[in-house]
């Protein structure tokens, strides 16, 4: 399957790039990037030909022989190139989050449903080894007391530049400048907002809290209701009280930090046992998450589920690939995605309530 990789960044770079060129049933066939030394010095690293290395998207979907696409670009971009791959019939697997405002998600839910062209999200979180097994944990669970969602995360540049070889963009300061407009524009129009620090912290949290949004979705279906949000350092930390469709109640607190540690667990509570799903550093790759379940009533037994180290982001590239040429259901279809894009644009119109 030959694909091109849209947005060549640094999750492309950790990431998706390498689990191209390892997997036998894929193929690096092009990349694209608006940032020129990027394009030239993974082309070279990874034999993709001159020919075949581009600035503009639409020139990868007009131009290259491929099968599929990757687009890892910002997130105020995704809206215009899915619907433009989706369109031209390509197999597209985005990153999240879908879009920034919700009308952009809910188009993009449209433009999926009426193409023939598989569409998934990525959710590399979902295709962790001991999140399956808390799913199949759960199957036996009559009653849930509560859920406790939390994140925090650290910063991440931090360490990056000691883990990985990674190219920085060369792009001119108008370039960047016209993006970060695009980008606050987006995040004030998604929440009906002039205020710059409120947009800035929608930013961060629709980013941020994707992930988790999706991974409680993937356990217990749709939120009913948001019964409390509470926000604080100007909506960079918040707690939340969700109501899913089955009635559990989830707790979910998210923030960001300075701290030198990133912070991300599940915690699911019942008459008889816990279960809580630990996630590691983001980036590192193989740092499985671990699944530790107590239970017990006349005694206590605590059992430690840490898979052998497999990557998430390898197996969702499998599961989107087997998908695409199978025709089997998506894991994190595009329709998902956009109720995550809607339900955290609520919790700041519930904030500012």
């Amino acid at each position: 399957m030959r694909f091109g990789i849209i947005g060549c960044g640094t999750i492309a770079q950790i990431m998706h790039i390498p689990n191209v060129v390892e997997i036998p049933d894929a193929e690096l066939a092009a990349i694209c990037d608006p940032a020129e030394n990027v394009i030239e010095a993974l082309g070279e690293r990874y034999n993709v030909p001159p020919e075949r290395r581009y600035t503009e998207a639409q020139q990868l979907i007009d131009e290259s022989d491929i099968d599929a696409v990757i687009i890892t670009t910002p997130m105020q971009t995704h809206a215009d190139i899915v619907e433009t791959t989706l369109e031209s019939g390509l197999d597209t697997l985005v990153e999240k989050p879908l879009a920034v405002r919700p009308a952009d998600a809910r188009q993009l839910a449209t433009v999926a449903e009426q193409s023939d062209a598989t569409a998934m999200v990525a959710y590399n979180r979902r295709f962790e080894l001991a999140y399956e097994r808390l799913a199949d944990e759960l199957t036996d669970v009559e009653q849930i007391d509560s859920i406790t969602d939390y994140a925090v995360d650290a910063d991440f540049s931090k360490s990056l530049p000691d883990i990985y070889d990674l190219v920085e963009p060369e792009l001119s300061d108008s370039f960047i400048e016209r993006s970060t407009e695009r980008r606050r524009r987006q995040c004030k129009q998604a929440i009906e907002t002039d205020d710059d620090d409120l947009a800035a912290a929608y930013d961060f949290q629709l980013e941020h809290i994707c992930h988790d949004v999706n991974a409680l979705r993937g356990l217990f279906g749709d939120v009913a209701s948001i019964e409390h949000v509470d926000f604080v350092r100007d909506g960079y930390f918040a707690t939340a009280h969700l109501v899913f469709d089955g009635g559990e109640r989830c707790v979910l607190q998210t923030g960001d930090s300075n701290r030198h540690w990133h912070e991300q667990f599940l915690r699911i509570d019942t008459p008889d046992r816990m279960l809580s799903l630990e996630f590691d550093h983001p980036f590192v790759k193989y740092n499985s998450a671990s699944l530790s379940i107590r239970s017990g009533t006349e005694e206590t037994v605590d059992c430690q589920y840490s898979p052998t180290r497999e990557e998430s982001f390898k197996r969702e590239l499998e599961r989107f690939i087997a998908c695409s040429r199978d025709g089997a259901a998506v894991p994190t279809p595009i329709s998902e995605a956009c109720a995550d894009v809607e339900l955290i644009a609520s919790l700041f119109a519930h904030g500012r309530e």
